[in-house]
């Protein structure tokens, strides 16, 4: 009795911070139906504290990765098929009020995608241009008190380079006269969007394929939510788990658009949730920090880590470049916030404790790291890394929010193999 009620003692801790964990994220979705799309969710600024620099330190130089803005999804057959089942059931008379709006916001979607998958919709654009004009009014001295140069590469991928025009348009519109370098090709995409293995791949399809089978959703409610007649409408729309998850990936393309969210509404919280869990273990198993896969995904990091030590030496030996603006995707992006270090997304967090990683908050549409680099009169130079323009602590490092370089650069080699 006395052992099991010391298990019961040691397991407490962990059963009241899965709670939290999930209240957290729960409270997130509901605050805002969109973040239940997580790495479909439009760039939210949510402004943090602003530390002053220490004494005599002036900014004089930025790093940046950015994911492009929001973008169309994926369309094509899958669109064909989710719109022919609910045209199918609207024939037969078989749609509630709700299960008709559902189907208009389809077909809404379906046209503004215009048969272009992942295209920069004009969200997208806007997100880049807002960050632009931050950056500059945050850090004019950057771009206003040194050289003029600025570095700009860009993944092959249209969505990327139209965010990469979007962006440097801005700070072209803020300062007159910068001397800006473009530049877009297959041997930067080294730096710019790396993948986890295909074995990480195999093995994560795997384990999420399990989650599903364990947290099937509640069809009967869903189905009652849409149809007047759900047996009726069954042998028109076929099984009720794919309509389930085809209704919430429509669902997930609607904010780049600007649309409402009368797709999400059709989800219960709970059913959000376990959508949620899915994401959360796809993305961080496969691209963060990760217990099984993390050591893996963080050595195909390194190319763009040199790339970023050495921009950066190059700066504070030459004064050459203001800027050196990296724009690629998502994956990297979560990659490089775990490789750096950065708090929420370098934790090494396994299969079962990242369920309920609030994903929304690293991963959106336009979402960014920023290492502003400052010095004093002394050449002491000193980084503050932003993750999506929030000043964000590196773990195991002393100095937050200002770090020594040399300690970041020496962070940084460490993990090279």
């Amino acid at each position: 009795m006395k052992r099991l009620y010391a298990l019961l003692l040691l397991l407490l801790p962990l059963a009241l911070s899965a709670q939290t964990a999930r209240e957290s994220l729960m409270a997130d979705i509901q605050e805002n139906i969109f973040r239940a799309g997580m790495n479909m969710d439009p760039y939210e600024y949510i402004p943090g504290p602003q530390t002053p620099a220490p004494k005599g330190y002036k900014p004089f130089y930025i790093s940046h990765y950015g994911r492009h803005g929001s973008r169309s999804n994926w369309g094509g057959k899958p669109y064909a098929d989710i719109s022919a089942k609910y045209h199918r059931a609207f024939d037969a008379g078989l749609l509630t009020a709700e299960g008709k709006a559902a189907m208009e916001q389809i077909d809404e979607v379906i046209r503004l995608h215009d048969n272009m998958d992942g295209r920069l919709t004009y969200l997208g654009t806007q997100e880049h241009r807002q960050i632009a004009r931050r950056m500059y009014q945050n850090y004019k001295p950057v771009f206003h008190n040194g050289s003029k140069k600025i570095s700009a590469r860009s993944s092959t991928s249209q969505r990327v380079i139209v965010s990469m025009c979007a962006f440097t348009g801005e700070l072209m519109e803020q300062e007159k006269g910068l001397d800006i370098h473009w530049d877009t090709g297959e041997e930067l995409m080294k730096i710019l969007s790396t993948d986890s293995n295909r074995a990480t791949r195999d093995s994560v399809y795997k384990i999420l394929a399990r989650q599903a089978r364990e947290n099937m959703p509640d069809t009967a409610a869903f189905l009652r939510r849409v149809f007047t007649d759900p047996a009726a409408a069954r042998p028109l729309t076929g099984n009720p788990v794919s309509l389930m998850q085809q209704t919430y990936n429509m669902a997930v393309g609607c904010a780049a658009f600007q649309l409402d969210d009368r797709l999400f509404r059709l989800f219960s919280w709970d059913e959000l949730y376990a959508y949620q869990q899915n994401l959360a273990m796809s993305f961080y198993l496969r691209q963060c920090n990760s217990v099984e896969f993390g050591d893996e995904r963080m050595k195909v990091l390194d190319p763009l880590i040199r790339d970023i030590i050495e921009k950066a030496d190059a700066a504070i030996a030459t004064g050459e470049y203001a800027a050196d603006l990296r724009f690629g995707h998502d994956y990297q992006l979560l990659a490089l916030s775990s490789r750096l270090g950065l708090k929420g997304v370098a934790e090494r967090l396994d299969q079962q404790t990242c369920k309920d990683w609030p994903g929304w908050r690293y991963t959106p549409f336009g979402g960014n790291v920023q290492l502003i680099f400052y010095r004093n009169k002394a050449g002491d130079v000193l980084v503050k890394p932003l993750l999506n323009e929030r000043e964000t602590p590196i773990l195991g490092l002393e100095g937050f929010p200002y770090y020594k370089w040399e300690d970041v650069k020496s962070y940084l080699n460490a993990q090279f193999k």
